[in-house]
């Protein structure tokens, strides 16, 4: 069974008995750190994709993708061949280039920024590129349900990325999308909306009464192919902050670290290389 928002939230409250509020807030962090830790940890081909772009003329710089983390690799066409260029450390590429201005058909590029790469020489014409990269997944945590309202004639309406508020719930959650007068679509809450309730819109004013609610149905690749740790890697951050039994703890962390392994298993062994040319995967005997 796949993981959603709800259900995992679910799921660490129900292993680790705990609903006290504070606990309850924190859910989202306990989710977003282990995505994290996988995402640190691994090297799936899942958390790799590709992007187009154009290196401009006299311009020796290309801005990385929003979502942008490590490159695998940058390539171009020259003379209707395709040509990868060849990733070099930033005082490389800058040596190699010292003066800006002297261009040439593009071979090297260096990360200068967190948002931009460095290439050398600078381009000497627009040149069509595409980077293959290591990108930030979206987290599970960023999952939407619509709610479906009446809304009084004439009233305001709700505006993309303010915070509404269920007046019988106390639920709060940030909009995500205006579909139309009657339809919002709204990230998913910590707890949950209910239907008869007023919401209410933090800066536009605006109110609707809730008369039905989507179900949370999102998932993501590690929701969907690697719950056993996305779970144990939950449930040993929420240990960490309810300060756990240390028994428990060591009992969680490791379950992480065995599915921890069982990813890196497929992510850095079958997933690059096939039984057929290699032969099976092997381990060390322990």
């Amino acid at each position: 069974m796949s993981f959603t928002y709800t259900t995992l939230k679910t799921a660490i409250k129900d292993y680790t008995e705990n609903d006290e509020t504070g606990f309850l807030r924190n859910l989202p962090l306990f989710i977003e750190l282990t995505e994290e830790r996988i995402l640190k940890n691994v090297q799936l081909t899942t958390f790799q994709q590709n992007s187009s772009g154009t290196l401009s003329k006299d311009n020796q710089f290309l801005e990385t993708p929003s979502d942008f983390m490590a490159p695998f690799s940058l390539s171009t066409i020259v003379n209707n061949e395709k040509v990868f260029l060849l990733f070099k450390d930033l005082d490389y590429v800058q040596t190699y280039t010292p003066n800006p201005a002297t261009t040439g058909v593009p071979i090297y590029y260096a990360q200068f920024d967190d948002a931009n790469f460095i290439i050398g020489p600078t381009p000497d014409s627009n040149y069509s590129v595409e980077l293959a990269y290591f990108y930030r997944p979206k987290s599970l945590t960023k999952s939407e349900i619509t709610l479906t309202m009446v809304r009084p004639a004439g009233g305001a309406g709700f505006t993309l990325g303010e915070t509404v508020t269920g007046s019988s719930s106390g639920q709060t959650s940030i909009v995500t999308s205006v579909t139309s007068v009657s339809l919002l679509a709204v990230r998913v809450p910590i707890g949950s909306f209910t239907v008869g309730e007023t919401v209410t819109g933090s800066s536009s004013g605006a109110s609707g009464v809730i008369t039905a609610i989507s179900p949370d149905t999102t998932t993501t690749w590690l929701s969907d192919d690697g719950r056993m740790t996305l779970l144990y890697g939950c449930l040993s951050e929420a240990y960490t902050y309810m300060k756990g039994d240390a028994d428990m703890m060591t009992l969680y962390e490791g379950r992480f670290r065995e599915g921890l392994s069982r990813l890196k298993n497929l992510g850095e062994g079958q997933e690059i290389a096939d039984e057929y040319r290699y032969g099976p995967i092997r381990k060390a005997r322990t």
